[in-house]
Parts: C-alpha cells; sequence; structure tokens
C-alpha cells in the first residue's frame, strides 16, 4: 500500500512539474523544446535512480518506487512524443521531424548514460570534512 500511495503522490509531483515546463518553454521555429528537455532530463534521472544502489538502499523501497514510477513515469512523456512527431510530419516540416526524432532517442540515450555513469560513481568520491 505504501509503494501505491508514493506512486500516486510523486505521480501528481511529476506530472504537475511537466505541465508546468511545457507552459514555460516556448516552441521555438516549430521545435517542441519542452518535450525534448523534459525527457531527456527524466531519462538522466531515472537511470541515475535506478542505479545509485549505495543511496537508495538508505531509502524506503516505496520511496524508489514512487520516485521512479510514479514521479519520473509522469514526469516524462512518449505520447507527447509521438504526438509532436505526427503533427511536425503533418505540417512535413521533415527536417524537424528528423532532428526531434535523432536528438530525443539519441539524447535519451546519452543522458540515460550519463545518468548510470553518475550513480555509478557519484557515491564513490571521497568527501572533504567541512
Amino acid at each position: 500500500m505504501a509503494k501505491i500511495v508514493a506512486i500516486i503522490g510523486w505521480a501528481f509531483v511529476g506530472g504537475a512539474t511537466r505541465y508546468g515546463l511545457s507552459v514555460t518553454l516556448p516552441i521555438v521555429a516549430g521545435f517542441p523544446w519542452a518535450t525534448v528537455i523534459v525527457n531527456l532530463v527524466g531519462s538522466g534521472l531515472l537511470a541515475w535512480l535506478s542505479h545509485a544502489e549505495t543511496l537508495t538502499a538508505k531509502w524506503p523501497n516505496a520511496l524508489t518506487v514512487g520516485l521512479g514510477v510514479g514521479g519520473l513515469g509522469a514526469f516524462t512523456t512518449f505520447s507527447t512524443f509521438g504526438v509532436d512527431t505526427v503533427h511536425l510530419l503533418d505540417q512535413q516540416s521533415w527536417g524537424l521531424v528528423g532532428l526531434y526524432i535523432a536528438v530525443s532517442l539519441i539524447g535519451g540515450l546519452v543522458m540515460s548514460g550519463l545518468g548510470v555513469w553518475c550513480a555509478r560513481r557519484w557515491w564513490h568520491f571521497p568527501v572533504a570534512e567541512v
């Protein structure tokens, strides 16, 4: 039950944050920047979260599941990526379609790799005591 409550709560936060960014970030020259930024950041954070075992082992499992499935699941948006792609296709903006798909897919893989890299190394650095 704790996991379900965490998923619902974090989904609200993730979805509201995504919506806030979508109304804040402009569409420049027909390119859906908000969706790209949300999906790239979400890819990196989800990869980090799923590999930051040294940190997440100290948390309740419900928090990790809530943040990942609920928060980042609601924050990122494959459906908007699909709708944006179809919209660009309808406008016959072939260059933007190619750029959007390439940036989204390749960028998502790069950000996921970066998230895993950070998670595996971040918690192993010695922390200077102040």
